[in-house]
């Protein structure tokens, strides 16, 4: 209301002086003359002009305007104090605003601490967790490579005491064939000792037998002295036949010497003996003649 007042002021006087002109008519037009007695006749009322008083008019619209100037004051200051209420709770709000934008902004500022705190946190924890695996590896590492190396050392011993094993069974062994090739060479030395003996005393047997057909065909040159000997050698084939004479060492007298040669061929074939090696020997032999 106060708001139209303000934007139509004259037709607000305007309408006032109508209201108080109508106010004045009522208030003429009531009887205020006392009640007829009870059985009287009522007295007819007088016709009165009314006639309005300009002046008081004025008067009280001054007073009405003053009262709404009063009004106007008191909303207006009504109105400074809901606006010095608005503003203060727009200052409120505003400072809770604030104080709630602060609080965010610590909020905010402690999320991210927090959050660069873990963020932190979790990165010792994985840097210590990647030392510890470190650590757990490299000792797990060198945990093998002490395995790798006493497994390697232990099959270096276990090889080394294989190699002398091996070594002391192969010399053992060498030793028991050297052994026994000696002792199958000094036994084939004996037995080959033994059969040259044999040999020998067969050859000796045989030569003998030799000597003596020989000796018993044998024809004494007249011219030959007494005494004389001369080295023969003759040469055999398997038969006994004797295909070869001759004197390798002379007895000086030749008539000697060629009654010798005469009377090996005439005792060809000599006797051999039947052993084959012992006749390989006896292709060449060799014997003095020396008559008896």
């Amino acid at each position: 209301m106060l708001k139209l007042i303000r934007e139509n002021p004259r037709a607000f006087i305007f309408a006032l002086l109508i209201h108080l002109g109508l106010l004045a008519l009522l208030l003429v037009s009531l009887d205020w003359s006392p009640r007829m007695p009870v059985g009287g006749k009522p007295k007819p009322a007088p016709i009165k002009a009314v006639v309005v008083d300009a002046s008081r008019v004025e008067a009280e619209i001054r007073r009405q305007q003053e009262i709404e100037r009063q009004k106007e004051r008191a909303e207006q200051e009504r109105l400074k104090k809901l606006q010095r209420k608005a503003a203060e709770a727009e200052r409120r709000r505003k400072a809770e605003e604030k104080r709630l934008a602060d609080l965010k902004r610590k909020a905010a500022l402690e999320a991210k601490r927090q959050a660069e705190a873990r963020k932190k946190a979790e990165a010792e924890r994985k840097r210590k967790a990647a030392l510890e695996a470190k650590r757990k590896a490299e000792a797990k590492r060198k945990a093998e490579a002490e395995r790798k190396r006493k497994a390697e050392l232990e099959a270096r011993k276990r090889a080394e005491a294989e190699r002398r094993r091996k070594a002391e069974e192969a010399a053992r062994r060498k030793a028991a064939e050297q052994a026994l090739r000696a002792s199958l060479a000094a036994e084939q030395e004996r037995l080959a000792a033994q059969r040259r003996q044999a040999m020998q005393r067969m050859i000796d047997e045989y030569v003998l037998y030799i000597k003596e057909k020989v000796q018993r065909g044998w024809i004494k040159p007249p011219s030959s002295g007494a005494g004389l000997s001369c080295v023969v050698q003759v040469r055999l084939i398997p038969s006994g036949e004797v295909v070869d004479v001759q004197i390798v060492r002379s007895s000086g007298d030749a008539a000697f010497d060629r009654s010798v040669e005469t009377a090996v061929f005439k005792a060809s074939p000599l006797p051999v003996p039947p052993d084959p090696d012992v006749m390989e020997k006896f292709r060449s032999l060799r014997f003095e003649f020396k008559p008896g």
